[in-house]
């Protein structure tokens, strides 16, 4: 290839928009971590310590366009094996109890990551995984047709499968959510059946009530809160609404002066009575109560026991015990596992449309939002930055989608196409499946915000899979054949 024609096939805009991101998710985790007057100098801040693994990320990203992607093919499943021994030693660890100090050791419980000996950085293998089990997908995929067949379909799900559930045992349920979405929609661009894709999804949806009475009580916590959230807020809004004109609080007048401050409306027990039978009567609250009812896991007893009074005092009726008891709950939920997705819609909301102004947000300035440099950064930069800026971070996303989808499109070689749409699904699944949680459209999982969060793992990984796409899109491959993964029935 000439070099003229290298540099002319670089895809300038896709790295462009990977830079755009990077440059605002340090902005993000300067002002979600050094708002304040106190603030310390920038190089002693995690915002520089990220610039400087996005320095290594454009080394790592620079690298991957070396070799030829179908040399590197050669080597997805040496990678694919390498990662899954990484993961299987972490799940030895943790099913031990068990630690090296300095290298392998829990954080937050969790056995998901490997200190570099000599440095205080740590490295997870699941970031890597993802990456070699495209190149693997890719490559089993590239020249079979068997995965047409049910049946076929057994080894892609088991390479999507082992890994899923090494990660989900650290436990780390954001990263092992990341491998379905990818093999569905590379099976998919590789010509896989509709109706044997399908028939896979109604089966998985068929075990997602084991799968929730499997969980550990705070995963489950989380997706109680989610499913909660709407009832919780009808009953806040109920609570804070303003006594009516003419009310309690407008008789309070200090002779004949100016009034008190206003307060919340007194409610009468009918009223107590009838915020019972409509919270109680939506959908989600009956979905909970049904899906609590045939729990095995162990939950935080302050939890068990809010959960228990509310059944208790349900069953006695409408009335002010229950509503009482309504309150006590949902004040229990909101004070613990929900406080964060309440804590992400009040940033997001109090952006209004062109945001608060830079640094100025009240949520991440005063450390409302807990982990705003990492899985929350989404909020704080709508905090910040309003409508405006969220959107511009969505758009972007799908700018750099839509530029990856153009080079799978461009190309006829089968294992560079299902390489870039391994990688546009993994963008595409974790920046969604991250936005969607921090403004409670889904439950809060623990996923970063790809090419944005605060982390070295994350960003090295994200630069490495657009390297990788970056390959694919300077080496564009045509066979004189006809085009991959077009049958006819």
């Amino acid at each position: 290839m000439l070099r003229s024609d290298y540099w002319y096939r670089f895809p300038w805009l896709l790295l462009a928009a990977a830079l755009a991101l990077a440059g605002l998710g340090i902005a993000g985790i300067y002002a979600a971590t050094c708002g304040g007057a106190d603030a310390a100098p920038f190089w002693e801040t995690l915002a520089a310590k990220q610039l400087l693994w996005l320095a290594a990320s454009l080394v790592v990203f620079a690298a991957a366009l070396v070799p030829s992607y179908t040399r590197l093919a050669h080597w997805s499943y040496f990678l694919y094996g390498v990662s899954l021994l990484g993961l299987i030693v972490l799940a030895i660890m943790r099913n031990l109890h068990a630690e090296i100090p300095g290298f392998i050791y829990p954080i937050n419980h969790a056995y998901s990551w490997i200190r570099i000996p000599g440095t205080d950085q740590n490295v997870q293998p699941s970031e890597l995984m993802k990456i070699a089990f495209i190149m693997s997908l890719a490559y089993y995929l590239r020249y079979r047709k068997n995965y047409r067949t049910f049946t076929g379909l057994l080894v892609p799900f088991l390479m999507a499968l082992v890994p899923t559930g090494l990660v989900l045992y650290q436990p780390d349920l954001g990263t092992a959510m990341m491998f379905l979405p990818v093999l569905f929609l590379m099976l998919f661009a590789a010509g896989a059946r509709g109706k044997h894709l399908l028939a896979i999804m109604l089966m998985g949806l068929a075990m997602v009530p084991v799968f929730y009475s499997s969980m550990r009580g705070y995963q489950r916590m989380r997706i109680d809160s989610w499913l909660l959230h709407g009832c919780a807020e009808r009953l806040h809004f109920a609570l804070a609404q303003p006594p009516p004109e003419g009310g309690e609080a407008d008789k309070e007048q200090d002779n004949g002066a100016r009034p008190v401050a206003p307060r919340r409306a007194h409610l009468s027990d009918e009223r107590k009575a009838d915020l019972v039978r409509e919270i109680t009567g939506m959908w989600r609250f009956r979905a909970w109560r049904m899906a609590t009812a045939v729990s095995w896991g162990k939950d935080k007893a302050e939890f068990v026991e809010a959960r228990q009074r509310l059944f208790g005092a349900l069953d006695g009726g409408p009335g002010p015990a229950s509503f009482d008891a309504l309150r006590f709950f949902f004040g229990s939920l909101l004070d613990d596992p929900g406080h964060q997705e309440f804590q992400a819609k009040i940033a997001v909301g109090s952006g209004g449309f062109a945001g608060r102004g830079w640094l100025e947000g009240t949520q991440t300035r005063y450390g409302l939002l807990p982990e705003a440099h990492t899985d929350f950064l989404f909020p704080t930069l709508a905090e910040q930055f309003g409508f405006v800026g969220a959107a511009a971070v969505v758009l972007l996303y799908a700018f750099l989608c839509l530029l990856g989808i153009d080079v799978s499109f461009s190309t006829t070689e089968p294992y560079g196409k299902l390489l870039v749409v391994g990688v546009v699904a993994l963008v595409a699944a974790q920046s969604f499946l991250n936005i969607s949680m921090s403004i409670g459209m889904m439950p809060i999982t623990g996923i970063p915000l790809p090419l944005m969060s605060y982390g070295g793992s994350s960003l090295v990984s994200s630069f490495l899979a657009l390297g990788l796409l970056c390959n694919v899109a300077v080496r564009r491959l045509y066979l004189i054949a006809p085009r991959p993964f077009e049958w006819r029935e």
